[in-house]
């Protein structure tokens, strides 16, 4: 059983422990990162970037983590307001998964971590 410390703004904690930034994630990328973790027996830092109000937005603490966690995944056709102005910049990271339907923007050109799913992530994760 893997135990996960999940943790929100304006938090951090600092162990060795893997740590992932969950960015505004829908309903289906939830039950399928739940089913993911399940299977691992370690532990785990899950920070989750999904504020309910406008007010509850923090940005430093969003890019101050995308900095210290070793993977970043972002739903990008669910951000909302000035995230969307960030989502270049988190494509760019070299260990930021990015999800979108979006066709046209050329997010392809920053990255090529474009992901449609996690199922990547149990192999990666297990061969660390």
């Amino acid at each position: 059983m893997t135990k996960i410390n999940v943790i929100t703004a304006p938090d951090v904690i600092h162990n060795n422990s893997l740590s992932i930034l969950i960015i505004r994630p829908n309903e289906t990328t939830k039950a399928q990162f739940n089913s993911l973790v399940e299977k691992f027996e370690s532990y785990m830092n899950i920070y989750l970037y999904e504020p309910e109000q406008p007010l509850d937005t923090d940005f430093s603490w969003l890019l101050n983590v995308s900095k210290i966690v070793d993977y970043t995944i972002i739903d990008i056709d669910y951000l909302q307001g000035n995230e969307k102005k960030l989502a270049g910049y988190f494509v760019s990271l070299p260990n930021t998964f990015y999800l979108t339907n979006d066709e046209v923007t050329p997010y392809n050109l920053l990255s090529v971590n474009r992901i449609y799913n996690l199922d990547w992530l149990y192999e990666t994760i297990k061969e660390e």
